[in-house]
C-alpha cells in the first residue's frame, strides 16, 4: 500500500471538483458527533475555500501536485496518438464518461481529455457541453502546471497546445 501523504499549511494540492488549491490550516471540526481534523484549502481560481475531513482526501481525490517524473509523463500523454471520435451512439454517455475521468484526480487521464477534445475542436468542433468540459479540463491542466513551473497560466495553456499539436 502507498504511504498516503501527509499535508500541511502552506501545501499547493490538486482538489480535482475544483481545481489547485492552497492549505490554509487544519483544523478540529465537528462532524457527525466527533472532533475530526479538517483540511481547510483554499482555491484560488474560484476564491472558495473548503473543508474536506482528512479521513476523506484519497477518496476526494486530493494529491499533491505533480513531481517532474510525473509532469514528463504528462507531456508524453499530451503527445501521444488520442482516441478516435466515436460520433454515433450516445452523446451524453460520452460526457459523462469525459467528466468521470475529469473527477478521478489522475494527471495522466485528465491530459488524455485535454487532448483528445483540443484535437477533436480542431477536427470538427465540440458540443456545447465537451466546449465546457474542454475548459474545466484545460484549465485545471494550466494552473497546475503553471503552479509546478512557476510560470502565468496562459504560458502554461500555450505548452499544453503545443504538445497537443494545435494552435489557439
Amino acid at each position: 500500500m502507498a504511504k498516503r501523504p501527509r499535508y500541511k499549511a502552506g501545501d499547493t494540492i490538486f482538489y480535482p471538483s475544483a481545481g489547485v488549491g492552497v492549505i490554509q490550516a487544519i483544523e478540529e471540526l465537528y462532524v457527525a458527533g466527533q472532533f475530526r481534523p479538517c483540511l481547510v484549502i483554499h482555491i484560488p481560481e474560484t476564491r472558495m475555500t473548503v473543508r474536506v475531513p482528512q479521513a476523506n482526501v484519497d477518496r476526494c481525490g486530493i494529491r499533491p501536485l505533480l513531481n517532474n517524473r510525473k509532469l514528463k509523463e504528462l507531456f508524453k500523454v499530451l503527445s501521444a496518438r488520442g482516441r478516435k471520435r466515436v460520433t454515433g451512439g450516445n452523446w451524453t454517455e460520452r460526457c459523462k464518461e469525459i467528466e468521470r475521468k475529469i473527477n478521478t484526480g489522475s494527471c495522466l487521464e485528465l491530459g488524455e481529455v485535454v487532448r483528445d477534445l483540443m484535437r477533436w475542436k480542431k477536427q470538427s468542433g465540440l458540443s456545447f457541453e465537451e466546449s465546457m468540459l474542454l475548459e474545466q479540463a484545460s484549465g485545471y491542466l494550466a494552473r497546475e502546471v503553471a503552479a509546478i513551473q512557476g510560470i502565468a497560466t496562459e504560458i502554461a495553456i500555450d505548452r499544453i497546445r503545443s504538445f497537443v499539436g494545435v494552435r489557439a
